[in-house]
């Protein structure tokens, strides 16, 4: 009986042994599958585009022109700047635009200088006054207007006889007139047009002296400023707003948009420049004469950002320099500059 017992145990002691797992196994069923991490793809490669700078630009609106240009077929017109003459044309596709008053101080016309366009229906074209011809002086352009004001002080013709300017485009004296029409469809005077695509058959092509810096990056940087208001005239209020999206400023007269005829679409500005000087008025037509010589204060806008500075001029066979509040030579954006000359009673507003 005994036996018996005994080999029940052994037989019992057997079958647990076979019955437990072994250390591996038991390491196996306990331990986390070993997961092999992804081999990383590797980054691309970034080649960073270098800019190049701009070699060459023209000295005119900043813009890139071919490297062997050294010279311009420019001219400088006198633009009417009263109700029955607007909407204008081709205004927005000039380079250049100074606004001058030129009577009692309320009433503006433009100086435009083209160079980069040459549009050929631009107006309406007026008679000249003095402190314009001064203008076209600094520059050494060819002039176009219809007519001149030539009583005592005022006496524009004199001075555009004297000076010596390369070519004249008189539509009233009947210097190079082929190149003016009359608009049927407004009344004299506000109806007179020059046909600059035509006239560059006689525009000579000339160097001429930089006035500006342009670059892709401005120095105007003092304050945030959206929104110029300047105020002539009841007749004459002038409004700039800045688009951030074409770092333009589009331009509105009289709480209207400024338009252009010949482009269809409003004016817009990408450099504004206001040069502050003495204002006289002489003879009974209360002509207006400005003093460009010596310096003074010039107030810049330029990519929704604003600066006060300095411009100065020792003659007026010089050309003007603008200087920002460090006493730098500023640096305008590649476009279209507008200069405005304001006198003491014009009311600028900024926000």
């Amino acid at each position: 009986m005994k036996r018996i017992i005994l080999i029940l145990m052994v037989f019992a002691l057997l079958l647990t042994t076979a019955c437990k797992p072994s250390d591996d196994e038991t390491t196996k069923a306990t331990e986390p599958p070993v997961v092999s991490a992804p081999t990383p793809e590797p980054s691309p490669t970034v080649i960073e585009e270098t800019k190049q700078p701009v070699a060459n630009r023209s000295i005119f609106n900043g813009k890139e022109i071919d490297k062997d240009q050294d010279s311009y077929q420019a001219f400088a017109i006198i633009i009417e700047n009263t109700g029955p003459a607007r909407p204008h044309s081709a205004l927005g596709l000039a380079d250049i635009v100074y606004e001058n008053a030129v009577e009692t101080y309320t009433i503006t016309r433009f100086l435009a200088i083209f160079a980069s366009e040459k549009p050929s229906k631009v107006g309406p074209v007026r008679s000249s006054r003095i402190p314009f011809v001064r203008i076209a002086q600094e520059w050494g352009l060819p002039y176009a207007h219809f007519g001149s004001a030539s009583t005592g002080q005022g006496d524009a013709k004199s001075l555009i006889e004297s000076i010596g300017l390369p070519m004249r485009f008189d539509g009233h004296l009947g210097i190079n007139d082929q190149f003016y029409s009359r608009d049927k469809s407004r009344k004299a005077p506000h109806n007179a047009y020059f046909n600059a695509e035509a006239a560059a058959a006689k525009i000579p092509e000339l160097e001429y002296k930089k006035l500006f810096d342009f670059d892709e990056t401005t120095n105007i940087d003092d304050q945030d400023i959206n929104r110029l208001s300047l105020r002539y005239s009841k007749g004459n209020k002038v409004d700039y707003k800045f688009e951030s999206e074409s770092k333009s400023y589009l331009r509105y007269i009289n709480d209207e948009p400024m338009m252009d005829a010949y482009i269809d679409d409003q004016i817009r500005v990408t450099n504004i420049v206001l040069l502050h000087a003495p204002h006289t008025m002489v003879e009974k037509a209360h002509y207006v004469l400005v003093d460009f010589l010596g310096e003074g204060k010039a107030e810049y806008f330029v990519n929704g950002k604003y600066e006060q500075g300095t411009w100065k001029k020792a003659s007026y066979q010089d050309k003007t320099e603008y200087f920002d509040s460090k006493g730098d030579p500023i640096i305008l954006l590649p476009g279209n500059t507008w200069i405005q000359v304001v006198h003491k009673n014009v009311t600028i507003r900024m926000e």
